[in-house]
């Protein structure tokens, strides 16, 4: 669990049954939101969708939107995840490697691109502080990935040419519907970043 979130817990799950109960509210609160969005999601229907009293969710979380930057913590940390175990090797082209980047991503986001852009509402600074910290470690990561392949490249510039694949892929993908989200997509992505990286 990122320090981040365990400092706004309420309640940090440290035994089995606790963090069973933790995940279940996280995955409720994922399916009330992309179906009502943020005005129609309510503890109480949390609650209820994961089967558990209102209280026993007070007792993680202090408000919605506390649940809501819980809920983006994980959905962004398993993006970051899936891309930082494939490390960039030298032994790939660079369309191997940007293959592999946006689907390890869109093989994360397991609830489809509709769960971002409902979280995207959500009035909370601390939400867009945490989708911000995991967007800096996605650009980090594309910008090792270019650096390794730096022959097969045209841009100049390494660190805004990281930022320009993230930025793209993340439009592509946000805009998409659920039912658009799938392997064809992906590779009109890697299409899109080759010809832009190599011209």
């Amino acid at each position: 669990m990122p320090s981040s979130l365990s400092k706004q817990l309420r309640r940090k799950p440290k035994q089995d049954r606790a963090r069973v109960t933790f995940d279940i509210l996280l995955e409720a609160a994922a399916r009330v939101l992309g179906e009502s969005g943020y005005a129609g999601t309510t503890t109480n229907r949390v609650a209820a969708v994961a089967g558990v009293s209102v209280g026993t969710l007070y007792e993680y979380f202090g408000n919605k939107n506390r649940l809501f930057e819980a809920l983006v913590e994980r959905e962004v940390g398993f993006i970051v995840h899936a891309i930082s175990e494939n490390e960039p090797s030298a032994n790939r082209t660079i369309e191997e490697e940007l293959r592999k980047l946006i689907f390890a991503s869109m093989g994360a986001v397991r609830h489809g691109p509709e769960l971002f852009r409902a979280l995207e509402h959500v009035p909370d600074a601390r939400l867009r502080k945490s989708l911000d910290r995991g967007r800096a470690q996605l650009i980090g990561h594309v910008e090792q990935m270019l650096k390794v392949h730096r022959k097969e490249i045209r841009v100049g510039d390494i660190a805004r040419a990281a930022f320009v694949v993230v930025s793209a892929a993340e439009g592509v993908g946000i805009n998409a519907s659920n039912s658009q989200f799938d392997a064809s997509l992906g590779e009109e992505c890697v299409t899109m970043l080759q010809r832009y990286l190599t011209g």
